[in-house]
């Protein structure tokens, strides 16, 4: 979108603010209340290069209880990322009676791949791939024994280390997954002798269950030989659930020959912790490259520092003579233009249909718990939210509140709350009520690539803006 650079004159009220300006839709509400009645301000816009590096998304949040993700791919440009899950086991039911002399039969997870989203054009593939010869590739799945609870102490993608399993494979005949509807796996007899030895309290309780016989962590082995290629699948968590089938003397009738039957426990009682792991963290860098990448997934992404982007306001600012207390922001805009591949079939497969701005705060106020979030902006009238424009070949935000705070404060009161990433995200419509939310996409793997602050076409910070006398 192009910015003309003629000034108009208008007058801001306490109310209301009347712009009109080639191509621009403004939220009239930014800066109204800095400005007194009789106030006429010049309305001006300037484009500003922003300071943008690379950096994981360290410590993504991976509490769920929607999707489970699983599995593994590699590219050239960033090596193997790794998915998983882990989650707690209960019965379905409380109250189970195993009946007398319970002996297993065979025990086995079947995980149902997650259907179609809602159309919204965010999330709509459950079995992620980068190259649609992918799509049939054979996986290995590996299911081992967790060794502690998955509580509010594993919040994060990272937070799963290896002490905190069994390294015995708990899978027998092997776990081969083709991509299709569903994922099932034999295990260990011995694992299901396990769980027909819970105690009389352990099967009327839940939660005692869960907590004392712990549950399954879930990984995909590497894409085979050194080339491109792999999947990532999200499996239904409505739809996750050991079977373990066991043969038993009926205790109503001792007469009655021996009988086999199957009880289901669920996989992700509770929730469940999605866990991903990525050889791009050695990639993380605080040059200004040609080029920048978007992995996802709690990946690498385009990073813009606080400090760096304080200092490019305070510098235009004093380059202009303006006072940074009398700026009134209008409109802000990031702009992140990119250049299409040439084979554009592998677009919908590898770059998000939405980037947005991404901060890491404080859940709340009273704990140390820092979450990924959607800049506030994403609920402002008419915010584009960086869908991607392939005709301007581009992903544009507004962040005329996030820029207006930070134009305010000064870089001491600052933090690295005002930080953010540009990462994907992803829409869910409410058929009933007609109403969409707006979340922060970590269920996505994706492979783009941006023009970094060296391109010609390089990332802008784009301001329409009044100065009070």
């Amino acid at each position: 979108m192009q910015f003309k650079d003629t000034l108009r004159s208008l007058i801001l009220t306490a109310c209301t603010c009347l712009l009109v300006f080639s191509c621009i839709t403004v939220d009239k509400t930014i800066g109204s209340d800095y400005a007194p009645d009789d106030y006429k301000l010049k309305m001006e816009s300037v484009s500003l290069p922003l300071p943008v590096t690379v950096k994981q998304l360290d410590s993504m949040q991976g509490i769920t209880t929607k999707y489970y993700t699983i599995g593994s791919i590699r590219t050239n440009e960033f090596g193997t990322a790794r998915f998983g899950t882990a989650g707690n086991i209960a019965p379905t039911t409380t109250a189970l009676d195993l009946g007398e002399d319970p002996r297993i039969v065979s025990v086995y997870l079947q995980f149902m791949l997650a259907g179609v989203s809602d159309g919204s054009g965010s999330l709509n593939r459950t079995s992620i791939i980068l190259d649609p010869s992918q799509a049939g590739i054979t996986q290995n799945i590996n299911v081992y024994r967790l060794n502690r609870t998955i509580d509010s102490t594993t919040l994060y993608m990272n937070s799963i280390k290896e002490s905190d399993y069994k390294p015995e494979i708990l899978n027998v005949n092997g776990g081969t997954y083709f991509g299709g509807d569903t994922l099932k796996v034999y295990l260990s007899n011995a694992f299901g002798s396990e769980i027909l030895k819970a105690s009389e309290a352990e099967l009327d309780s839940l939660d005692l269950f869960a907590k004392n016989i712990p549950g399954l962590y879930i990984t995909c082995e590497d894409p085979v030989g050194g080339a491109e290629g792999g999947r990532l699948s999200l499996f239904d968590a409505t739809g996750c659930y050991i079977y373990v089938k066991y043969n038993f003397q009926p205790t109503y009738n001792k007469t009655l020959p021996r009988k086999d039957t199957t009880i289901a426990l669920a996989f992700g009682y509770g929730f469940a912790l999605n866990t991903s792991h990525y050889d791009s963290e050695s990639k993380q860098t605080d040059e200004l490259l040609e080029k920048i990448p978007v992995e996802g997934m709690g990946g690498i992404a385009p990073y813009v520092d606080y400090k760096a982007l304080k200092s490019l306001i305070s510098g235009w600012a004093a380059e202009n003579n303006y006072d940074e207390s009398k700026i009134l922001i209008a409109k802000a805009s990031v702009v992140f233009p990119f250049e299409l591949p040439e084979n554009l079939d592998i677009v919908p497969y590898q770059y998000p249909t939405y980037l947005f701005p991404t901060n890491r705060k404080f859940l709340n106020d009273t704990t140390s718990i820092k979450y990924y979030y959607l800049v506030n902006d994403y609920n402002s009238t008419d915010n584009p939210l960086g869908i991607i424009n392939r005709s301007l070949m581009h992903y544009s935000s507004d962040v005329s509140e996030f820029v207006q705070d930070i134009v305010n404060k000064k870089l001491a009161d600052l933090d690295d709350s005002y930080s953010f990433w540009m990462y994907p995200l992803m829409t869910e419509t409410d058929t009933y009520y007609g109403s969409t939310s707006y979340y922060i996409n970590n269920y996505s793997y994706f492979k783009a690539t941006l023009n970094g602050p060296k391109a010609e076409r390089h990332p802008e910070l784009k301001l329409v803006y009044a100065v009070m006398d």
